[in-house]
């Protein structure tokens, strides 16, 4: 009986060392385990890493193809721009001094013979006459888009430059322009901002369809000087708002498109900026009072 006890005694103690064993076994399993799921964990946080940074890449590379795409789109039109640009100005210079003869010889016969010639000859004398005036204009407005020259600065007044603008331009009866009550001084090139003037009028003439009101106004800080165009016109449609400054664009059966283009290109280049708002149309200039000129 003493040996049964002793051997049911040691098949016991080899079964509890075999499920201590087997406890171990299983222990270290787990810990490798564990091992191997942070490890997997960590690689799976570092393949979220890597696809973020794939994304990154990948929106940085398109938005570079789109830069490229619009610079090259932009380099072909200034290429494009130039080349019309050079060859306008060659047409327009040409064209200019056979129009500048054909409306000084109208000029010369009308003042020599305007008593002995017929009111219908006399008419057809005007109207020659207002159409070279017209393409001249035309032409001038292709000359000062296309030429780049240095600014030649001097200290002017700016209700003598707008006096002069005003007086080159013809003012239906019907519209009343109503100048600054006063003056200011500015540094400047006075021969690009009276075609800032001329342009900008002509415009708000041509808003008003010829009835209508015209407003200049002053504005005079410690740094700058500011000038407002108003006229009592309909206004521009919200949706050409933003193209009024783009070259060739123009809604006029006889405009050119280079008018506001100009009108833009001369006030940068004096290191100011230009803007429009509508209800009423006014078209605002900024202009510093001492520009960096160079």
């Amino acid at each position: 009986m003493a040996v049964d006890l002793y051997e049911s005694d040691v098949v016991l103690l080899n079964r509890i060392r075999n499920l201590e064993m087997e406890n171990r076994m299983l222990t270290e399993q787990n810990i490798s385990q564990r091992k191997a799921l942070v490890s997997l964990e960590r690689k799976i946080a570092k393949f979220d890493e890597i696809r973020e940074q794939r994304d990154w890449l990948l929106d940085e590379m398109t938005n570079k193809i789109s830069e490229v795409s619009r610079f090259q789109t932009d380099l072909f039109k200034a290429e494009r721009f130039s080349a019309i640009g050079e060859m306008s100005a060659r047409l327009a210079h040409d064209m200019r001094n056979p129009l500048a003869i054909i409306k000084n010889t109208v000029e010369l016969v009308k003042m020599k013979h305007a008593s002995a010639a017929s009111r219908d000859l006399l008419n057809l004398f005007y109207t020659i006459d207002n159409a070279s005036s017209r393409l001249v204009f035309q032409l001038d407005q292709v000359l000062n888009f296309v030429r780049s020259s240095p600014l030649k600065c001097d200290h002017h007044s700016l209700k003598h430059i707008l006096e002069s603008a005003i007086s080159k331009i013809v003012v239906p009866d019907g519209v009343a322009i109503h100048l600054p009550d006063y003056d200011v001084q500015l540094l400047c090139d006075m021969e690009k901002i009276e075609a800032v003037f001329t342009n900008l009028v002509m415009n708000a003439i041509q808003a008003t369809e010829n009835s209508g009101d015209v407003q200049i106004r002053f504005i005079e800080t410690d740094d700058s000087v500011d000038f407002d165009v108003q006229d009592s016109g309909p206004g521009i449609p919200e949706s050409i708002r933003d193209k009024i400054f783009e070259p060739l664009f123009t809604t006029k059966s006889r405009g050119t498109g280079l008018g506001l283009p100009t009108v833009k290109s001369i006030i940068q280049q004096h290191q100011g900026a230009i803007s429009v708002t509508n209800n009423p149309t006014t078209f605002s200039v900024t202009l510093p009072k001492r520009p960096i000129v160079i």
